[in-house]
Parts: structure tokens; C-alpha cells; sequence
């Protein structure tokens, strides 16, 4: 089973945010769960979402995102 170009990418991305290596902010997070979920990857997926509701974000964030939680 191959991965895309875009997921190998997608999936660095989310355990660099996870880990804390790379700043993350409640956008990229949610789009990057989105882009995970759309590709299958539900377990990092979730690892995602629970670093996005421990961001406590502002309610313009949760107005532009709020379908993601």
C-alpha cells in the first residue's frame, strides 16, 4: 500500500505538532485533521482534535472551525 506525496507530509506534520517540535496554530491543526480524516488516518486524527479543544480557542476561531469539533 503506497502513501501520497501529500499524506507522508500531512502525517510529519501532525506528529511535529504533537510532540511540540512545531508551533501549531488552531487553524493548521484543524485542517490538518481534516486532511488526515480524508485520508483514513483516524488515530492521529484524534490525536489532533484533543490538541485542538487543550488550545482553548477564541471564539472567532471556534466561529471559522466550530464544524471540526
Amino acid at each position: 500500500m503506497s502513501m501520497s506525496l501529500q499524506l507522508v507530509v500531512a502525517r510529519g506534520t501532525a506528529r511535529s505538532f504533537l510532540s511540540g517540535n512545531a508551533a501549531a496554530g488552531y487553524g493548521d491543526v484543524i485542517l490538518l485533521r481534516r486532511l488526515l480524516l480524508a485520508e483514513g488516518d483516524h488515530l492521529l486524527a484524534a490525536d489532533l482534535l484533543l490538541m485542538a479543544i487543550a488550545m482553548n480557542p477564541t471564539p472567532a476561531e471556534i466561529a471559522a472551525f466550530g464544524d471540526a469539533i
